[in-house]
């Protein structure tokens, strides 16, 4: 978090007050857990408070001060936008909110992390990373969206002002214009003071590039037209890839009624389902890549993700192949992760 220490509180009698929580504020900078918002006008006013009361260390502490304040003046961004700014009567709340390690809340704990990591790593976050190693970041299994949703209310209840909480979750769109129940589960967290980023995408595992999928292992007979699979997968518009489920593909038993957008090939084994609620989104799309995608890709494909990434065969250009926007979408949710870091 960026947090502000108002000049007022370390002078006379409010320095005097509150000089022990300061400190322990102070030290959180120091240990790179939160970030320094100061102006450098104001350091002197810090030096003076820290000769008063910690004279041994305050050579150490002001070099800490006059680094935050230069990196402050010269910082792209300005204002108070996302800053804690501590005051006298909440400094104590406020400590014991910064001392907390940041919570986000995930559909699947295993799953969701290793995308996340993965990504992370591709887009040069290894910060938020580095957070969740060091403990500065928990990372909670919400078993599902409704599961999720919950936890981050309950998580950001435990914060007393600045709720240091973030939920990610897939949205389960089937086309591009889809608002589905998962908004309005994240509208009503952040009605609670959750930061809430729903997923553009289909789901997670949209976000993984063709290079990944390229190098799953063939293990049984049925991953054996894998490179046919993704052949056809490559055929598809950016929106297509968006919302098709790259776990099951478009496998099932077609349904009768006049609003079933299913069609098969008539021959066994070749039968093939497009849900409804896609619309006409794959309307244009060949029949044989349709039954070809019919298995989809599996259930692995996070870890199997992580695992190209950390040995160097995946580029943050393969994430190019995802679309116009995709990055930028994927950069503000890890911007909304830091924001409560």
């Amino acid at each position: 978090m960026r947090v502000e220490i108002p000049v007022d509180l370390l002078k006379d009698c409010q320095g005097d007050e509150n000089a022990e929580l300061v400190l322990k504020l102070i030290r959180f900078f120091r240990e790179a857990r939160h970030e320094w918002v100061i102006s450098p006008h104001d350091v002197e006013a810090v030096h003076a408070f820290l000769e008063r009361h910690v004279p041994v260390l305050a050579q150490v502490y002001l070099l800490l001060a006059q680094k935050a304040s230069m990196a402050q003046a010269w910082a792209p961004h300005s204002g108070t936008t996302g800053v804690v700014r501590v005051a006298g009567d909440t400094l104590a709340a406020d400590i014991g909110d910064l001392e907390r390690p940041a919570v986000l809340v995930v559909e699947n704990a295993i799953y969701d992390w290793q995308m996340i990591e993965a990504l992370a790593r591709l887009l040069g976050c290894e910060d938020v990373v580095d957070a969740k190693k060091g403990s500065r970041l928990g990372v909670y299994n919400g078993g599902g969206k409704d599961g999720a949703t919950r936890h981050a209310v309950e998580q950001a209840g435990q914060f007393s002002r600045t709720k240091r909480v973030v939920l990610v979750i897939d949205s389960d769109s089937f086309h591009p214009t889809d608002q589905t129940g998962n908004h309005e589960k994240a509208e009503a967290a952040a009605r609670e003071g959750v930061s809430a980023h729903v997923l553009s995408f289909r789901e997670m595992e949209n976000y993984i590039p063709n290079r990944v999928l390229a190098r799953q292992p063939k293990k049984t007979v049925g991953m054996s037209s894998m490179a046919k699979r993704l052949e056809s997968l490559k055929t598809f518009s950016p929106e297509q890839r968006a919302h098709f489920d790259m776990k099951h593909g478009f496998k099932g038993k077609p349904k009768k009624g006049a609003d079933q957008k299913g069609r098969h090939s008539g021959k066994a084994g070749s039968t093939y389902v497009i849900p409804p609620r896609h619309g006409d989104l794959y309307d244009e799309v060949a029949e044989r890549d349709l039954i070809t995608l019919q298995e989809g890709f599996g259930t692995d494909l996070p870890g199997l993700f992580l695992q190209e990434v950390m040995g160097g065969g995946i580029s943050e250009r393969d994430l190019d192949g995802l679309g116009p926007g995709a990055k930028q979408e994927l950069r503000s949710m890890f911007e909304t992760i830091r924001g409560v870091i």
